[in-house]
């Protein structure tokens, strides 16, 4: 059997402008202790999709996983996903949630937030997002700004042109295509309304809530906010 020669990396580029934090426990608790590559493998990919996420909770729904064929490829299929999932709730890195009214399993990392919903969750009292969800799923090469403008908002004007190659420039590419795909599922097909977003991202941090991600605070400040309305 002939091995399996490892494609050569050509490099971090020097536009990457969207890093994934992880956190300190990661390095100091858990990579110490965790001898399955694919269980490590899914971990680093859930930090990133949960770094990825436009929501105010960040979550991860197992039909979407398993609709990620670059995550799939990378842990053995949907038997190897749900294997790895089931391993990572066993060691408390992660928490499970059945939505038994709503036919799907939720998973959250075990962080204040995430311990949060799965409470409320418990109690009833958790709604979800009201906002879009949008697919994340792991790609390669991202299509250039031009293409992606003609695809979905409009014929391009020499004017035009000139704002996209600043704004290629100014944001990461993955960015501009989390943008563009926000404003076409609301129905807001302008460069300015994409822009917005853009600037906003810039100005408060990618996806707006990422900073409090792995927030301290108890729990409870994040369980005020799912109530249900009375």
């Amino acid at each position: 059997m002939v091995p399996h020669s490892p494609i050569l990396f050509s490099g971090f580029p020097e536009d990457d402008q969207s890093p994934v934090r992880l956190p300190q426990a990661f390095f100091t608790q858990l990579l110490p202790e965790m001898q399955d590559i694919n269980q490590i493998k899914l971990l680093l990919y859930l930090f990133w999709h949960a770094e990825a996420q436009q929501n105010k909770v960040r979550y991860f729904r197992l039909a979407d996983l398993n609709a990620d064929p670059a995550l799939l490829q990378m842990v053995g299929g949907a038997q190897g996903l749900e294997a790895g999932l089931e391993a990572l709730t066993s060691l408390g890195v992660l928490l499970k949630a059945d939505m038994d009214w709503m036919g799907e399993v939720h998973y959250f990392l075990n962080t204040p937030q995430g311990r949060a919903a799965v409470t409320a969750i418990e109690q009833g009292e958790w709604q979800g997002d009201q906002g879009d969800r949008q697919p994340i799923h792991l790609v390669g090469d991202q299509p250039n700004i031009f293409k992606l403008y003609e695809e979905n908002i409009g014929v391009i004007t020499p004017m035009m042109a000139e704002i996209l190659k600043d704004d290629e420039a100014t944001y990461p590419a993955s960015w501009i295509k989390e943008a563009i795909q926000i404003a076409v599922a609301r129905n807001v097909r302008t460069w300015k309304y994409v822009q917005g977003i853009l600037k906003r991202w810039q100005k408060e941090g990618y996806g707006n809530e990422q900073d409090r991600r792995y927030d301290p605070q108890d729990p409870e400040r994040y369980r005020q906010s799912w109530l249900k309305r009375k």
